[in-house]
């Protein structure tokens, strides 16, 4: 651990070298098949790769393929989320929800009457069954469970994206982590016909307003805005 805290390529060779011969004796156990990882093996491997560039890592790596990194990686990000948001304390369980007669029982009531809000359709139900309902409660019902029936009114969507072709483009929001678990925001600007990625834009700090306009404005740089 000494020698790995020197500069940079001393670092790299060190980890190669840790590395390859880990490999190795792995490649030495008897099996039958695949040799079988265990958990020192992973965390080798993994505290390994953290040294390594890329083009090192590619022909240093023998018997690992990209899913063993992509594990890790993802089991890392697990870890991290756990530690940062999970809860410390064990608290009792809280309540278990409305019954399944009183969740079909909203849903039927919003079905016959489409125009009810949910502080109606409390109200309705409180006064039908005596039950002391909040609107939240019918509001989270409705979202999960109620499924209002189609109607035939109106193009559907195939032919307004069909009649929108030329004038139509779909943004997505995400945040991912890096191999060194640091946050990173992604904006995704696609035509949505032709399926066709228009560009990407990232940042690694929180994102507001302005940095979002900066994200789109770089991410659509050099393309033909659509018509429309």
């Amino acid at each position: 651990m000494a020698t790995l805290l020197g500069n940079r390529g001393t670092r790299a060779q060190i980890a190669q070298k840790l590395l390859l011969s880990h490999q190795l004796s792995v490649l030495r156990r008897p099996r039958r098949r695949a040799p079988n990882f265990n958990t020192v093996d992973r965390l080798l491997f993994g505290l390994s790769a953290g040294f390594l560039s890329p083009r090192r890592l590619l022909r240093t790596a023998i018997i690992l393929k990209p899913i063993t990194w992509l594990r890790f990686h993802r089991g890392l990000q697990d870890l991290k989320y756990r530690f940062l948001y999970s809860s410390r304390t064990k608290q009792k369980p809280g309540p278990k929800g409305p019954s399944s007669e009183l969740i079909q029982a909203i849903c039927d009531l919003k079905g016959r009457n489409p125009g009810f809000g949910c502080p109606k359709i409390a109200q309705q139900l409180a006064k039908a069954f005596g039950i002391d309902l909040d609107k939240d409660v019918v509001r989270r019902v409705l979202a999960a469970h109620y499924r209002p029936e189609r109607g035939q009114k109106g193009p559907s969507w195939l032919t307004l994206l069909g009649h929108a072709k030329d004038s139509l483009w779909s943004l997505d929001l995400f945040r991912t982590e890096s191999i060194l678990l640091r946050s990173h925001w992604v904006l995704v600007v696609m035509d949505q016909f032709t399926r066709r990625i228009i560009g990407f834009g990232v940042q690694d700090v929180a994102v507001d307003g302005p940095a979002l306009c900066r994200m789109f404005n770089h991410a659509i740089a050099g393309q033909v805005l659509p018509a429309g």
